[in-house]
């Protein structure tokens, strides 16, 4: 058995180091420009996360005919819609190997917001290489499985909301955020030059991203320094004498009460429950996941269901970016103006509209562009709803339980997404995946929506570094 006496001691010396560097790092003053210079690296990871999020998903035909159609698996070969309906079975139960990432997320409270920054970055560079090498499904699963651990971090996140001024904390992240989803403009880009309108050379668009994930961490790693939020906060609470602190956590684990400066994943969600207005914003979140999988993984399997050709799909994606990449910059002017609860209602009815219009264009086979602009349309406003229900709980919560409460959040958002993707495979073996995927978002979007408006406050405008345990309740409108 573990010696408890022997594990506090080691706790107290590894915060006791902890202390000293952060106060040197506090003494220390930024070179003129590191603010441009760290908005600049925002923006490449920005760029690289969602790359690496929507890059699987843009060759989805691609692989599934390959692993499921073209060659056995399991001993047989399948119709294309089984093999994408089997392919998503093994995505959800990879979402047991995912319910850890909270847990890994959470240490960003102890150990910082810089060391999980750089290993979250390298863990994409490398998840995006194991595919670009992948000989069958079995290494590509892996791939996946690495990237799909690692793009949920959003640390680069964090950066963006301790870094900002608050009053303009939205606007910063609109535009980093826009910026990032702009960059996805690659993908088209690679299909074309690397694919043209051979399917079966999807593996290549890997590489590239890859290596411009592995020069990121590099530079992350040498040059960037953790937030200052983070290191007053973190200063602040290790000031306070080992002992005493482990006395009063001792006194509140007795009380059962989730109370400021207990990080970990299960205090959060203590946390997050305790009060009525971050509970409702958690349920809301919860349902508006149920729709994710619906929104964002099945556009370019509908668009090759439908009957467009790669180079027409490959059109559309040049489109989706951009239009996505525009409500995203101005989504955060909006969001300091009216409110983030305004633009979270806006963005699901506008989303709810755009998937209606991509789904009747794609089955009269209109434009490519045109339908690229509706994909963009919905995805686009559906991923800012999302996110600005992220940084509404971000700015209820203190600074010290931040990333554990990030944590937390995807941690019970797994459920939703669960639910989504079980219903999206059901679906698809019975009916087209773009009706399947219509029928299960817009309800989930329109409850989500209707929970926020009826329960939740608003958060225009909070002030992170003098937010406490005791600010649950954030401004009104």
């Amino acid at each position: 058995m573990k010696n408890p006496g022997k594990k506090a001691a080691r706790t107290k010396r590894f915060e006791e180091k902890q202390l000293v560097r952060l106060q040197n790092k506090s003494q220390a003053k930024n070179w003129q420009s590191y603010f441009v210079f760290l908005l600049f690296i925002i923006a490449v990871v920005n760029i690289l996360d969602e790359i690496t999020s929507n890059l699987s998903v843009s060759v989805q035909s691609s692989f599934v005919t390959e692993f499921f159609v073209n060659r056995p698996f399991l001993g047989k070969t399948y119709t294309f819609e089984q093999g994408l309906s089997l392919h998503t079975t093994v995505s959800v139960l990879g979402y047991a190997f995912g319910a850890i990432t909270p847990f890994y997320k959470a240490l960003a409270d102890k150990w910082g917001r810089k060391p999980l920054f750089v290993i979250s970055t390298l863990g994409m560079a490398t998840g995006l290489l194991i595919i670009y090498l992948s000989p069958n499904y079995l290494v590509f699963l892996l791939g996946f499985a690495v990237i799909s651990f690692f793009i949920g971090h959003d640390m680069q996140i964090i950066y963006i909301l301790e870094e900002a001024p608050d009053k303009k904390r939205g606007s910063i992240y609109s535009v980093l955020k826009s910026l990032g989803i702009f960059g996805v403009v690659l993908i088209p880009v690679l299909r074309r030059i690397l694919m043209g309108d051979d399917a079966t050379l999807w593996r290549r668009i890997f590489f590239v991203p890859s290596v411009i994930g592995f020069i990121a961490a590099l530079i992350v790693l040498f040059f960037v320094k953790d937030t200052k939020v983070f290191i007053r906060e973190r200063t602040s609470y290790l000031s306070i004498p080992y002992e005493e602190r482990m006395a009063q956590k001792q006194l509140n684990k007795e009380n059962k009460n989730a109370q400021r400066n207990q990080s970990g994943v299960f205090n959060a969600v203590k946390y997050i429950f305790s009060n009525d207005d971050t509970k409702y914003l958690m349920l809301a979140n919860i349902i508006f996941d149920s729709a994710m999988p619906a929104i964002a993984l099945y556009f370019e399997s509908s668009m090759h269901i439908a009957g467009m050709s790669t180079s027409d799909i490959t059109s559309a994606m040049f489109i989706l970016p951009i239009v996505y990449a525009t409500l995203t910059f101005f989504s955060g002017f909006i969001a300091d103006t009216l409110g983030r609860r305004r633009t979270i209602l806006s963005a699901s009815v506008l989303s709810i509209t755009g998937f209606i219009l991509f789904a009747v264009g794609i089955n009269n086979l209109w434009n490519p562009y045109l339908i690229g602009g509706f994909c963009g349309l919905y995805q686009g406003c559906y991923w800012i709803g999302r996110d600005y229900m992220n940084i509404m709980m971000t700015e209820k919560v203190p600074t010290d339980i931040r990333a554990s409460v990030i944590g937390a959040v995807g941690f019970l958002t797994i459920a939703g997404l669960v639910v989504g993707y079980l219903l999206v495979i059901i679906g698809m073996l019975i009916i087209p995946v773009w009706l399947t995927c219509l029928i299960v978002a817009i309800p989930f979007i329109a409850c989500a929506a209707v929970m926020l408006k009826m329960k939740v406050k608003e958060t225009k405008g909070a002030d992170l570094d003098s937010l406490g345990a005791e600010a649950q309740d954030s401004p009104q409108e």
